[in-house]
Order: structure tokens, then C-alpha cells, then sequence
């Protein structure tokens, strides 16, 4: 009678210790089905680039085009190289770098007078254009927009696409940006638009420093990074 109760006794405890191992093992797989489940830190790179296609540009007038998959051109557009006028000297990160979206990406010199410019994209910089580097006018001499400066590898490209400026919503910040332009340097003594209303490609140097410092404070958000 004594072995038993004592063999009932072992038995009883031995069941509520598996219902209590399997209670425990039925809680933690419960929490990890309904946990938050994490992004990946880099999205799809396919998907980005089936979805983003043209020219996108940041307000520090920097634009950014998808070029493959998993690779970005990233440039100045023609309001920067009209309104600074002729470029001594670009100074760019080197191959390898990450850069940031909105913080510094390069800067171009002529004389005292500088310029900073900010990133339109988050990524790691896959080559350099060198053949800008050596020669920093052709920035001026080419079309800004059909010259790429970076080639870059996006981290968050579909996501920081949102935060630029394309299509007709790129169209209508354009207009504004020469509408204002003018509007701020008239009257001078030379025409602010070429004929077919376009800004003189080399406006930027008829301007004074005054003049240029205003336009730069103006219209250019990173101008003091």
C-alpha cells in the first residue's frame, strides 16, 4: 500500500511537471508567432527599380536616376551649374564611402565663392566620375542632367524616393524655382532668361558676390552644412 501511494505520488508529479515544460514551450512559440516581425534592412532592389524610373531630385537641386537594379546616377541639375557659373573644383567623397540622404555630398568652387550640396540618396558610392574631377567645367560645358557624378549603390531607394521631387510635381517646383529667381535678381543689367525663357547657362557669372550670396541662402537649403 505504501510503494503505492508512493508510485501514484511520483506519477502525479511527473505529469504536472510535462504540463508545466509544455505550458512554458506553448507560451514562447505563441510570442514568437505574434511578435512584430522586423523589415529588412535593405529593400528589394528588383522592386525599386521596376517601380522608380525617370529623374528625381532633392531640394538642394541634386538629382538621382536609376540606372540598373541595384545601382543609381547622382548629379547636379541646371540650375546649379546656370547660377554658380563656371566650376574650378568639385571636391567628392571617395569610392566606397556611404553617404546619407540630405547630408553633404560634395562641393564645387570658383574662387572664394563655394558651394555645398546635399545627397538625394542613402547608399555606398560605387565609382567616381573622375573625368569630372579633372576637369570640372564640363559640368558647365554638358548638359547637368545627362551628367552623372556618383554611381551609387541605394540602400533605401524606394523608400527616399518619396521625398524627392518628379513629374509634374517636379515641373511645377522648376517653374517656381526661375519664377522666384527672377524676381529676386531684377532689376539687373543683363537678362536673368536666354531666349525661349530658359535661365542663361552661364548666369552665374554675372553675378556679384552679394548677389550670389543671396541666391545661395535662397535656394539652396544645404548651402550652410
Amino acid at each position: 500500500m505504501h510503494n503505492l501511494q508512493e508510485f501514484l505520488l511520483t506519477t502525479k508529479t511527473n505529469e504536472y511537471l510535462i504540463a508545466i515544460v509544455f505550458m512554458v514551450i506553448f507560451i514562447l512559440f505563441w510570442r514568437m508567432l505574434n511578435a512584430p516581425r522586423r523589415l529588412p534592412i535593405r529593400e528589394s532592389v528588383t522592386e525599386s527599380f521596376q517601380i522608380i524610373k525617370g529623374i528625381f531630385v532633392h531640394p538642394s537641386h541634386t538629382w538621382v536616376e536609376v540606372a540598373q537594379p541595384n545601382l543609381v546616377n547622382v548629379g547636379m541639375d541646371k540650375f546649379t551649374a546656370s547660377v554658380f557659373g563656371s566650376i574650378q573644383k568639385i571636391e567628392l567623397p571617395e569610392e566606397g564611402d556611404r553617404i546619407h540622404q540630405g547630408d553633404k555630398v560634395w562641393k564645387v568652387k570658383r574662387g572664394a565663392r563655394e558651394l555645398v550640396q546635399a545627397s538625394p540618396i542613402s547608399g555606398r558610392i560605387v565609382e567616381v566620375n573622375k573625368e569630372v574631377v579633372e576637369n570640372p567645367k564640363l559640368l558647365n560645358q554638358r548638359n547637368p542632367e545627362e551628367s552623372w557624378i556618383l554611381k551609387v549603390a541605394p540602400s533605401r531607394l524606394a523608400r527616399e524616393a518619396r521625398n524627392l521631387l518628379s513629374g509634374q510635381m517636379l515641373e511645377r517646383w522648376n517653374q517656381a524655382v526661375k519664377e522666384q529667381l527672377v524676381a529676386s535678381l531684377v532689376p539687373t543689367s543683363y537678362p536673368v532668361l536666354q531666349e525661349g525663357g530658359e535661365i542663361k547657362p552661364d548666369l552665374g557669372d554675372e553675378l556679384t558676390s552679394e548677389q550670389w550670396e543671396e541666391v545661395a541662402r535662397e535656394f539652396f537649403n544645404s548651402y550652410l552644412i
